[in-house]
């Protein structure tokens, strides 16, 4: 069920995707943060048996197997999903968003209603178009932000330059991050599960990851292109209130403007808590 796979999209790019899990259990679509790749989401597999869930973790554009696309959107997103859908044989499914595939997870619940059953967003990233989101970030994000709205040719070569070093060194890249990191996070960081997982993510890195990368920030920094007020799928909204990457505010400004979402804040953790939380995150996807 782990292994890699590849479809070929109606527009003719190429779709990479991973399954763990029950392979008859309860269908959720995983959607990895910003930079990343299905390996990010790659899991706890006996958990995901215990909850009865078949995990479907696809590549975005650029990512992984996945091909670039040019000019991306995110309500483009919703349609390689539901095509993924299709060739797997699934009607309806879950959806979880982590870190940057928060928006990702978001738009699937507002654009197919009938397919979409919940979601869960984990440490997701809020509308950076709201000026609370983007005043709560670490100030390097915040430069990639404003850089990022204009559109700034000088967003593509930074990202590229971060992945291409973090490629090469990937236990370097993962020491430099720690040093940002809230204890709760270095802790889950420091597991030799976790630690493998996303040094494998990092060194396997595409070669249009940093293209994909600098896509992801325009996305969220500029209009979403959908209204967050009309989506009525059940979605959960999970943060850790030590978050240093995705602050806490992001889960709120989300909460306030999707009705009827659960806030769950998890005292002391970080942003790396869909580790050490996944059996309620997968809880909170599968209840009736």
């Amino acid at each position: 069920m782990s292994d890699s796979h590849s479809t070929r999209l109606r527009d003719g790019r190429d779709l990479g995707w991973i399954e763990i899990g029950d392979p008859k259990g309860h269908a959720v679509f995983g959607f990895h943060g910003t930079p990343g790749s299905r390996q990010q989401l790659n899991v706890d597999n006996e958990c995901l048996l215990s909850a009865g869930v078949r995990l479907v973790c696809p590549d975005r554009p650029g990512y992984g197997l996945s091909t670039f696309q040019p000019s991306r959107r995110l309500v483009d997103w919703p349609d390689d999903v539901a095509q993924l859908a299709d060739h797997l044989g699934i009607e309806r499914f879950g959806v979880l968003g982590y870190s940057g595939g928060g928006p990702h997870a978001i738009v699937c619940a507002a654009l197919l209603p009938q397919r979409v059953s919940a979601g869960a967003i984990v440490s997701g990233v809020g509308p950076l178009s709201d000026p609370r989101a983007v005043a709560a970030m670490k100030s390097f994000n915040r430069l990639v932000n404003r850089l990022s709205q204009r559109r700034s040719r000088l967003v593509r070569p930074l990202m590229a330059a971060q992945v291409e070093l973090a490629r090469r060194w990937p236990s370097w890249a993962l020491e430099l991050l720690k040093k940002q990191l809230p204890p709760a996070d270095v802790r889950v960081v420091d597991r030799p599960d976790v630690r493998a997982l996303l040094q494998d993510d990092i060194s396997h890195a595409s070669r249009t990851t940093g293209m994909s990368a600098t896509q992801d920030f325009e996305i969220f920094a500029n209009d979403w292109g959908f209204d967050l007020t009309t989506i009525a799928v059940p979605l959960h909204l999970w943060q850790g209130d030590a978050d240093r990457n995705v602050p806490p505010l992001h889960a709120q400004i989300l909460h306030e403007q999707i009705k009827g979402s659960v806030l769950h804040v998890v005292p002391g953790q970080g942003h790396f808590m869909l580790y050490d939380h996944l059996d309620g995150i997968l809880a909170s996807l599968t209840e009736k």
